[in-house]
């Protein structure tokens, strides 16, 4: 298995410091690649500049149905092997005719990205359990894509991480590794991977299982300094997927 970060984990840091200093810290700390949310507005050939110095693979990216084609250059440039719609919220997929255009949008992105050999999923937050609804694999089987579970939003709608993964099973294709909080998860900062409420070996454990070839960590809040919660975590990751 390989690790990766999502950058939107490190918003705050490309703020600060710029969007270099983002690919710096991740390798720094050990990481095998990167998961793009946004591209910094640089050009496909600076990022593709960055992902070469800082020796981070380009495994996937979130972005909307709407905008894959206009994101194609990057994709392209990159060698982006996954895609996933990074978010829907109920009014799209409660809605029987924003459902269908949800789903017509899908259909067009994932034709786009098939082509292309990219495979084409899911992100979830909480919403798609809270409820009962169980929207993950409706959107899987609907649209005829795939999955990336997050184990953080599962575990704040009361499930657990490792049965909605066997559950999703041969739809799942990467896995999202965001610790929680055993108090009030949403609001709190994430502990170190490994620390927290998930069953992290558990959801290594049900990864390995399944053949998932990429752990991609994600903080939403953090409960020290970023490069040292990076560094961390990797190492707990590391320990856990044994």
């Amino acid at each position: 298995m390989k690790f990766g970060v999502q950058l939107y984990s490190l918003r705050e840091k490309a703020e600060r410091e710029g969007a270099e200093a983002v690919f710096a810290a991740v390798s720094a700390a050990g990481y095998d690649g990167v998961e793009f949310a946004g591209f910094y507005g640089k050009t496909p050939a600076e990022i593709a500049a960055l992902c070469e110095k800082y020796h981070l693979e380009p495994v996937s990216a979130h972005i909307r149905s709407e905008a894959v084609e206009e994101s194609l250059p990057y994709i392209d440039a990159l060698g982006i092997r996954y895609v996933f719609i990074p978010w829907a919220g109920l009014e799209e997929l409660e809605t029987p005719e924003k459902y269908a255009a949800f789903l017509e949008a899908a259909a067009r992105a994932k034709e786009l990205l098939s082509a292309r050999g990219v495979v084409f999923g899911y992100h979830n937050h909480a919403h798609e359990f809270e409820g009962g609804r169980e929207l993950i694999a409706k959107i899987a089987a609907d649209a005829g894509i795939s999955a990336e579970l997050d184990v953080f939003w599962a575990t704040v709608a009361g499930r657990d991480a490792v049965k909605e993964m066997k559950k999703l099973e041969g739809k799942l294709a990467l896995v999202h590794i965001k610790e929680a909080a055993a108090v009030s998860p949403a609001e709190s900062a994430q502990p170190v991977v490994g620390e927290g409420a998930v069953d992290m070996r558990g959801v290594f454990a049900e990864a390995a299982r399944q053949g998932i070839p990429w752990a991609l960590l994600e903080v939403e809040k953090y409960p020290c300094p970023e490069d040292e919660y990076l560094k961390k975590s990797l190492v707990n990751m590391k320990k856990l997927s044994k």
